[in-house]
């Protein structure tokens, strides 16, 4: 791996452990791992509500886990969050649980948006009706259904940003004084 991935990768941990910090019940770190290569940490997200399907038609849940991968040529390509066990949404595969988290995205984003993302996705603040991002067809055909039983958004206890998350995000800018050459 390179100097780069290990740096942002290693930058990433510790905003995760810093936005548990800043979220006590919230979020809670299971693990982090190496799966083929990849950086994967692994956590719980709580008091963030969801709909799953259930026998009798939908039903609320209000803890994830998450698993976010940083894939072996991040920070050009974007970070993927996947749930251990899916929920209804269009954005979300029915089967692995893979979040289309990104419309667009930049080399500066970090697990901090992508949390932000997550919660605005799982509690139906956030569709991308997209043909490339639409995994659940049938979660988009419930939401424009007027005759649908659950109001959205569905609630969640927003993300609260670690203290000096702006200072601290600084691998993305030039440092002061230092200016674009052009050729």
């Amino acid at each position: 791996m390179s100097g780069l991935y290990q740096r942002r990768v290693e930058q990433e941990w510790h905003l995760l452990r810093s936005l548990v910090d800043a979220n006590p019940g919230l979020l809670e770190i299971r693990g982090r791992r190496n799966s083929q290569g990849d950086e994967v940490f692994d956590f719980n997200l709580h008091q963030t509500q969801a709909l799953i399907e259930a026998a009798g038609g939908l039903t609320v849940r209000d803890s994830h886990q998450v698993s976010v991968h940083f894939p072996s040529f991040f920070p050009s390509v974007p970070l993927e969050a996947s749930l251990v066990e899916p929920v209804f949404h269009p954005n979300i595969h029915p089967e692995n649980g893979f979040v289309c988290l990104w419309g667009g995205f930049s080399s500066a984003d970090t697990i901090v948006e992508a949390l932000c993302q997550l919660q605005r996705i799982l509690t139906w603040q956030l569709v991308n009706e997209q043909p490339d991002h639409l995994m659940q067809p049938a979660a988009l055909a419930w939401l424009k259904d007027h005759n649908r039983q659950v109001s959205l958004p569905l609630i969640g206890q927003p993300v609260r940003k670690p203290d000096g998350f702006a200072l601290a995000n600084t691998y993305a800018r030039r440092p002061d004084g230092v200016r674009r050459r052009l050729s």
